[in-house]
């Protein structure tokens, strides 16, 4: 029988400590159910199966753009973080793809229709490329169109405007081998644009040395349970990170992170602000799960075949002399995924204490994605700290076991009972190029100074729900708060009165109990665009403003009518990127 996320959290090894009524600390949580993964339709795959030439054949990097490899192999070389692992190849003219509507035209690439729908099908090639990813500009698709991208022979990825950002630009998820496929349905009616204007190719491995060059490093196959009794569920949560900054591809390391609320379950994930801070970069980010060897040092395995999250919503970031990290919630989370707890407090990080890593270091003599590896550190109070990183908000170590390098930036320090305290900035001392020397001190941003930016998303209970009363509504499930206030030409203000019609609807009236002014209505439109909507309708050209706060985690959207206009529909179906 398979435990509610409730029990799940009873059984766990830890409880909550903490008796006010917020928590201080969270324990981890094993979630065996995907959270807001899509289920689409096969790929057509017609341009792989008709053998279409590609749209565009780009020549091999390393015969075209040598500068391009080396200034990577260079960048890691000199241990500057994060790790770089790809670069962008211009698409000459780029490829403009029209589907549906009259007088819609497809880029170079083969085109069906049938009574339902509209199929476009190209494919884009690089010589040589070990993995890509298309770059799309001017993206305009509606809310039931499906692309996908595909490397020949290997399962295709379904996706929608859920990767898109705000400027109309999309990266597709990547892909194996040198050839692209990418593929779009649009219903019949609707219509589809964007122009391929780039791709990013992700550098190709060379054989790697043995698992024990650089001689530290630990593979996470080979930790014994009496090293770390709940390593085969810590490593999980553990995330290898690619995303797009400035032009180029970066990896590092990322943890799931459990929240408070027993009712949900939410893909949160901490990370690195040195890693990524924007939300332009949180749209093209990767996190690939359970990236780790099948036997102790094994081969690596191929990074495609792994589970994968595509795309995040930016939650909050904070730069050194902050504690340097990132707080994305992800657009979606595979099965079988362990959530790591955390800890405020500032004494469970005290010196003397052994914090344990899983993450994916980048060291030069690899040019591919390392699977997990392990290390210790050891917390110390620093005679003397590294410049511009004070200890009231950074943890400081030095090395017990293992080695830490590029790609493992802004994966957690945690204890051995799962509990974050921390996330990597870095090492510094004498050589902070070389991850496995000893004299090296490893720098933590504490969680304790993490926590005031994000217990907001993470320490929220069920208890935080909407209350309703005479001028405020709780719709879909009690989750959101609905309010209104409204202002006469004359100056006269006033709250519009709630009476709550179903779950998810509500209307207001402002002046009478039989004059109803406004309706209201917030549906669940996760499965189709990982939003949440709202949709409203008024009989008034009095002035007016609704708001609707997620009580969940307090973001809020405001709708104003001016003084004096007809009130127009409100048909918002991106007001809140909070799902679930």
């Amino acid at each position: 029988m398979l435990l509610s996320n409730t029990m799940q959290k009873l059984t766990m090894l830890l409880v909550l400590l903490s008796t006010s009524a917020f928590a201080q600390e969270v324990p981890p949580l094993f979630v065996r159910d995907a959270v807001g993964v899509k289920s689409y339709a096969s790929a057509p795959r017609l341009a792989e199966r008709l053998a279409i030439e590609p749209a565009v054949i780009l020549g091999a990097a390393r015969e075209v753009v040598p500068e391009e490899i080396e200034a990577i192999t260079r960048w890691n070389a000199e241990g500057r973080e994060p790790a770089k692992i790809g670069f962008t190849r211009r698409i000459p003219n780029g490829v403009p793809v029209r589907v549906g509507g009259e007088s819609a035209t497809a880029g170079r690439g083969a085109r069906v229709s049938s009574a339902t729908s509209v199929i476009w099908s190209g494919a884009i090639q690089v010589k040589g490329a070990h993995r890509l990813r298309l770059h799309l500009a001017n993206v305009q698709l509606p809310a039931n169109a499906t692309l996908w991208v595909s490397g020949a022979g290997e399962p295709a990825t379904g996706f929608g405007n859920e990767l898109a950002d705000a400027n109309g630009e999309l990266y597709t998820p990547s892909i194996s081998g040198e050839t692209a496929y990418i593929e779009v349905e649009v219903p019949s009616g609707e219509s589809a644009s964007f122009d391929i204007i780039d791709v990013v190719e992700l550098v190709a491995p060379k054989t790697p040395a043995a698992l024990d060059a650089p001689t530290c490093l630990i593979d996470s196959s080979c930790v014994p349970t009496s090293t770390l009794a709940q390593i085969a569920s810590f490593r999980h949560a553990i995330a290898h990170l690619e995303y797009m900054k400035n032009g180029s591809s970066f990896v590092c390391s990322g943890t799931l992170l459990n929240d408070a609320d027993e009712s949900t379950t939410v893909p949160y994930l901490l990370t690195a602000n040195h890693c990524f801070s924007t939300q332009t970069s949180a749209s093209t980010l990767e996190a690939f799960f359970d990236y780790y060897t099948a036997t102790c040092n094994g081969t690596f395995p191929a990074i495609s075949s792994k589970p994968k999250s595509s795309g995040a919503t930016l939650l909050a970031t904070n730069a050194a002399p902050g504690s340097d990290f990132t707080f994305v919630r992800l657009n979606s989370m595979p099965s079988g995924r362990s959530l790591l707890g955390w800890n405020a407090n500032t004494a469970v990080a005290a010196p003397g204490t052994t914090i344990y890593r899983l993450s994916h270091p980048f060291p030069d003599q690899f040019t591919q994605p390392a699977p997990q590896f392990f290390s210790t550190t050891t917390v110390v109070n620093p005679s003397s700290t590294c410049s511009g990183i004070p200890v009231s908000s950074f943890l400081y170590s030095t090395s017990a076991s293992g080695g830490i390098y590029g790609g493992s930036s802004g994966g957690a320090a945690f204890t051995s009972s799962g509990q974050v305290v921390g996330q990597l900035l870095g090492t510094c001392g004498p050589t902070p190029d070389d991850g496995c020397n000893a004299a090296n001190r490893a720098v933590d941003g504490a969680f304790s100074a993490t926590f005031p930016f994000i217990q907001q998303y993470v320490n929220t209970t069920s208890t935080a729900a909407c209350t309703p009363s005479a001028t405020l509504l709780c719709l879909n499930n009690d989750r959101f708060a609905v309010k209104v206030d409204w202002k006469r030409s004359g100056g006269e203000t006033g709250q519009g009165q709630g009476i709550k019609y179903t779950a998810n609807s509500g209307l207001f009236w402002f002046f009478a109990d039989d004059n109803i002014e406004l309706i209201v209505k917030i549906l669940t439109g996760c499965p189709l665009s990982n939003t949440y909507w709202v949709f409203a309708a008024a009989t008034t050209n009095v002035e007016y403003t609704l708001t609707v706060t997620d009580t969940k985690n307090g973001k809020v959207k405001t709708y104003l009518n001016p003084q004096g206009v007809s009130a127009a529909a409100i048909t918002d179906t991106n007001a809140f990127a909070t799902c679930p």
